[in-house]
């Protein structure tokens, strides 16, 4: 890794990673504040909207617990815990890379004594450091805001394990993202693909949770591996998330040996 650029990459990306997880920290505190420990069902607020049963299926908004994780894992994490990391990590992962190499600056980067593929190791680490930091930071949040708001109400395993396979569903898709930085050197290609497919993903997902008619959809989705409430239920999930990890971090190990043998226009 070289010290030198991601310290450089801290300084150009800091306020985009700020403004998403500030963004998604106060989504949480909000859902964490709707809880009602003796109404805990949002349905009926909702209800007063007039939405289809349909859609609210589709955001992962029809979900009746009395549980704390469970109300967090149907509201929070069916659709904003995806959604918002989501949008992060793909440009995030067009930018350390296509987008680094298409503007020219990579030539200076390279120009240091630093090999193409330390540099690459370098733009993935970072890009894993901030796939990281929603799980973490949401994680600290929790705890936290749930120890102070609803003492005692929160399954703390539940909760971690919850978070544990939110962070391999983000190394997964930020492994995506990555991956095809690294392949295209135009940023068109890179977005199309690299930010295209999670998307997809997302829309075939809701769109398969929203009726029986077009279910078929989760069998075109990793997201189908990542089940909220069957984690914190406490069904077998480790297999499912082990297979988002490994995907994800051979995603990352594709992408270095791409651009390790790519040629550059420098």
């Amino acid at each position: 890794m070289s010290k030198a650029l991601f310290m450089r990459n801290l300084r150009a990306h800091w306020r985009l990673v700020l403004i998403f997880t500030l963004v998604l920290a106060m989504y949480f505190l909000i859902i964490l504040g709707m809880f009602d420990p003796l109404s805990p069902d949002i349905m009926g607020q909702l209800a007063a909207f007039k939405l289809s049963p349909a859609l609210l299926a589709a955001f992962g908004f029809d979900t009746t617990t009395t549980e704390l994780a469970g109300f967090l894992a149907g509201y929070f994490y069916g659709m904003l815990m995806i959604a918002l990391p989501l949008v992060m990590l793909v440009m995030l992962g067009n930018k350390l890379v296509a987008q680094t190499v298409e503007r020219g600056s990579l030539a200076t980067v390279l120009a240091a004594p630093l090999t193409r593929l330390r540099v690459a190791r370098t733009q993935a680490l970072f890009l894993l450091c901030c796939a990281l930091l929603p799980a973490l930071l949401i994680t600290a949040l929790g705890l936290l805001g749930a120890g102070l708001l609803f003492p005692g109400q929160l399954d703390v395993p539940a909760f971690l394990r919850l978070n544990a396979a939110t962070l391999c569903l983000h190394l997964f898709i930020s492994g995506i993202a990555f991956v095809f930085s690294c392949l295209f050197s135009d940023t068109r290609w890179s977005q199309a693909l690299g930010a295209g497919l999670p998307v997809f993903f997302l829309l075939a997902q809701m769109l398969a949770k929203s009726g029986s008619r077009v279910a078929w959809l989760r069998f075109l989705t990793p997201y189908t591996l990542f089940a909220p409430m069957d984690i914190v239920r406490g069904q077998p999930q480790a297999l499912q998330a082990l297979a988002l990890l490994l995907g994800g971090l051979a995603l990352y190990g594709l992408g270095l040996a791409v651009f390790n043998k790519k040629d550059l226009p420098l």
